[in-house]
């Protein structure tokens, strides 16, 4: 109940002065980005041609909406005293991180049009943040996610716009670098900057019910993710064929090797954390090859590496990062988006000497491989660098809060 102390300790605070003592910082923070944006908006923005427009283009952004709000909404609900601020929260910090991102985006690409493109760009960049959200959902404060989600945007534009697409030229339709590589290890920078767990008892326990609807969350971003990787190649139907197959068999050979590996190491059993996490590692791992002509055969093994190394890390990484580095990822990112990620952009790296005369390749044979390798180390720095300083400059005063617990910080 609201005014009461939390259970946790006797070190920690009353519920209501915790939220009390962040409502103005992020009341303030909120309404900033707001008036800012109605200015942008009102001084620098039009409409893009009408001939931009498409329903296919709606319905793509449409899908990613799910994916967003539902699908990383619910997934983070596993947390069983944590529902509010898992779906709340998600609402809030995608909000603002779009507003954001249209603003810098326009900045670095002197493209001041509001055309559903930018739109889909802009969830790209908040499907970024709610990576990172993932590392460090229920410990940093509502306040500190917000400016988080200001800053991330800035970082994730450079990344993608000048680095990865700008100057290297890398290939990535799907994401896996620039949004799924770039969110995790961000996230897990940021986790580092904000410290070990310092509270002799946690809320961060799963019951069957949070488990239940984490699953929903699940199964919406599992059916809809195909969508998120074609989203950009809706003017192709060869590319967009690619993309939808691609992710498609990968997804499938994820969720094989999530239920096989889940069972082998749990007893003969199946966790649940692997199989709301881990099914979803093959779409994460094809996204840097998806339109590539690789053969089917191609995309589904890389499912079954990326569903295996994802299950791997839940069982061996997590702990070890907790003990050996003092790294708390509360949904384990760095299985789900971190690992394969990388797999998948080392394997893109022999897929483009596969398909190295596709026309939308930068470069020619054996270039675009070692193209594809820097871009993988790039974004790797970039992300480990930035996620750091951002996390020690932002999450510097993490409370004595009950942590993962919706009383803190909702009227419940």
């Amino acid at each position: 109940m609201v005014g009461e102390e939390t259970p946790l300790t006797g070190n920690t605070v009353k519920i209501s002065d915790a939220a009390s003592s962040m409502s103005g910082k992020v009341g303030i923070t909120i309404a900033a980005v707001q008036v800012i944006f109605a200015v942008f908006l009102s001084l620098f923005f039009s409409y893009a041609d009408v001939g931009e427009y498409t329903t296919e283009k709606y319905i793509i952004f449409r899908d990613i909406m799910v994916m967003l709000l539902l699908g990383f909404g619910y997934l983070m609900t596993f947390l069983h005293l944590y529902g509010l601020g898992a779906v709340g929260l998600t609402i809030l910090l995608t909000v603002v991180n779009m507003q954001c991102n249209i603003m810098v985006e326009g900045l670095l690409t002197s493209d001041f049009q509001i055309s559903m493109d930018s739109l889909i760009n802009a969830e790209f960049s908040a499907a970024t943040l709610l990576i990172s959200f993932g590392a460090l959902i229920g410990r940093a404060t509502p306040f500190q996610m917000c400016v988080l989600a200001i800053a991330e945007s800035v970082f994730y534009a450079m990344n993608k716009v000048i680095i990865v697409f700008g100057v290297i030229g890398a290939e990535d339709v799907g994401g896996t670098l620039t949004i799924h590589m770039f969110g995790a290890f961000f996230g897990l920078a940021a986790a580092k900057a904000l410290g070990s767990q310092q509270k002799e008892a946690t809320n961060n326990e799963a019951s069957r019910v949070s488990d239940v609807v984490a699953f929903i969350g699940t199964t919406l971003l599992w059916v809809y993710w195909p969508s998120f990787v074609g989203a950009t190649e809706s003017g192709s139907e060869v590319n967009e064929m690619h993309c939808l197959v691609n992710t498609i068999l990968a997804l499938l050979g994820s969720t094989g090797a999530a239920f096989f590996m889940s069972q082998h190491l749990s007893g003969g059993k199946f966790d649940p954390v692997h199989i709301q996490n881990s099914t979803l590692a093959g779409g994460v791992a094809i996204g840097a090859s998806a339109r590539l002509a690789i053969g089917p055969g191609a995309a589904f093994i890389v499912g079954l590496v990326a569903g295996t190394i994802s299950v791997l890390g839940y069982h061996h990484s997590s702990p070890y990062l907790e003990t050996a580095f003092g790294i708390y990822d509360t949904c384990g990112v760095g299985n789900l988006h971190g690992y394969p990620s990388v797999i998948g952009g080392l394997a893109s790296i022999l897929f483009v000497a596969i398909d190295s005369d596709a026309e939308f390749l930068t470069y020619g044979y054996g270039t675009q491989s070692a193209i594809q390798l820097i871009a993988v180390v790039a974004t790797f720095v970039m992300a480990k660098t930035s996620g750091f300083i951002s996390g020690k400059l932002i999450l510097n005063n993490v409370g004595k809060h009950a942590d993962y617990d919706d009383n803190v910080w909702w009227v419940v």
